[in-house]
């Protein structure tokens, strides 16, 4: 990982690289780390981000906001890393038409262990300004109801809670739940507690959440008279208007159990040419110049993209997985090659020589969600076996379609996404 000199300003270097969307009270921001990482009485600053851990795994969109607690760390102050095990219980409605699916307090702590690892491997642990992590549920637990309706929900009024778009909408469409309504204050809480008990004075965070991030701020500011502040980093939207970190109806996940480096290094090699400069600047520690240099009118825009997959892939998998990935998809592309990190599906012989349908197998290796998608792939010319265009959705997997140079049956949807089916005994 590149990490850049500690010289430069932190709202400074989010500015240059467009990473800041929305900041409250930014120049008296500005003015406070202008003297440092540390206040009057020499105690480092603490920033910090959420996670609620609704999934076993993160996906793409939060390490953007990983990556910005990193670059705060490069710059003396010390990240904080509060994951949701009671915030986790209920799930935040933003960006969401129906309630989160609840989940035990037994799955939730699984899911925080495998957070823990996963988020570790971005920061430094050798320096005075190492991550810290907490779980909100130690504070959250021992709470109890009057005494949080007195000491934090007497701050928030009911029109200031429907102010917020997520809650508006919801509200407007008869849909929103005390429950959710409370999110709200239990986020907010969190700043407060963390205002008093680790110096922070920041939270970060996607731009969606910038209602919860704002009002943790105005409570501290509030209750203690506190400095505190808000900072939210834009969404991973391309220039197309969709917004990155799904494919194929699937997030791109960090763990690699459930998307693959290979898979990984696809997503970022196939984003729009229009893309690449964007996401170097805020997925990546490559300086501003070379950005320009690998994304100027002279680029070699493909050559770009490799380099951007390779970056990416290095910095969630290794460097490693990162190389495979890379022979893998050139492999893939030129013929030939070592494809041992490509997509695989295992087939058995006794399947296919029992006869094995196309459409189960496209399925099977998550080319399509169904046999009726799997279908109109084929019948609308998506879809390429061993190198030859396939029309018959009828068709079935024969021995003859593994004899090929790779060893493999493979599978071609559209331009870019391959993958390999290998017979096992």
């Amino acid at each position: 990982m590149h990490t850049p000199p500690n010289s430069s300003h932190f709202l400074e270097l989010l500015q240059e690289r467009g990473l800041m969307a929305q900041a409250s009270h930014e120049d008296e921001l500005g003015e406070l780390l202008a003297h440092g990482p540390f206040d009057a009485h020499g105690k480092r600053y603490g920033v910090y981000a959420g996670f609620d851990p609704t999934a076993r795994s993160l996906h793409v969109g939060h390490l953007l906001v990983i990556l910005g607690l990193r670059r705060a760390q490069d710059r003396g102050l010390t990240p904080i890393i509060v994951f949701g095990g009671a915030t986790g219980m209920i799930g935040d409605p933003t960006g969401r038409t129906e309630l989160r699916q609840m989940n035990s307090r037994e799955v939730v702590d699984g899911y925080i262990e495998n957070f823990k690892t996963l988020i570790g491997r971005y920061f430094r642990t050798d320096v005075p300004n190492a991550p810290v992590y907490v779980n909100n549920d130690d504070w959250m637990r021992g709470m109890d109801w009057l005494s949080f309706l007195r000491d934090v929900g007497s701050h928030f009024t009911i029109a200031r809670l429907l102010s917020a778009e997520v809650n508006r909408s919801r509200y407007e469409a008869g849909g929103l739940t005390f429950m959710e309504l409370g999110y709200q204050l239990l986020q907010s809480y969190d700043f407060l507690v963390l205002s008093r008990t680790h110096n922070c004075i920041l939270q970060v965070g996607g731009n969606d959440q910038w209602s919860n991030i704002l009002s943790g701020a105005d409570l501290i500011r509030r209750v203690d008279g506190r400095k505190a502040f808000a900072l939210t980093f834009p969404l991973l939207v391309g220039s197309d208007g969709r917004k990155y970190g799904k494919t194929a109806g699937n997030a791109v996940w960090l763990d690699g159990s459930m998307f693959a480096p290979y898979e990984f290094f696809q997503f970022f090699r196939n984003v729009s040419d229009a893309d690449v400069a964007m996401m170097m600047r805020l997925m990546t520690f490559e300086p501003l110049t070379r950005i320009e240099e690998l994304t100027g009118p002279d680029a070699n825009i493909n050559a770009s993209k490799e380099f951007l997959a390779f970056e990416m892939t290095a910095l969630v998998h290794g460097k490693e997985e990162a190389e495979k990935a890379l022979a893998a998809a050139r492999a893939l592309f030129s013929g030939g090659g070592d494809l041992s990190s490509a997509p695989t599906t295992l087939v058995s012989r006794a399947e296919v020589e029992e006869g094995l349908g196309l459409l189960a197998l496209l399925v099977r290796a998550g080319l399509a969600a169904s046999n009726g998608e799997a279908r109109k792939l084929i019948q609308g010319n998506g879809l390429s076996v061993n190198g030859e265009k396939c029309t018959d959705p009828h068709r079935k997997v024969g021995s003859a379609d593994f004899q090929t140079e790779q060893g493999a049956l493979v599978l071609k949807k559209g331009k870019k996404d391959f993958h390999l089916v290998r017979l096992s005994d």
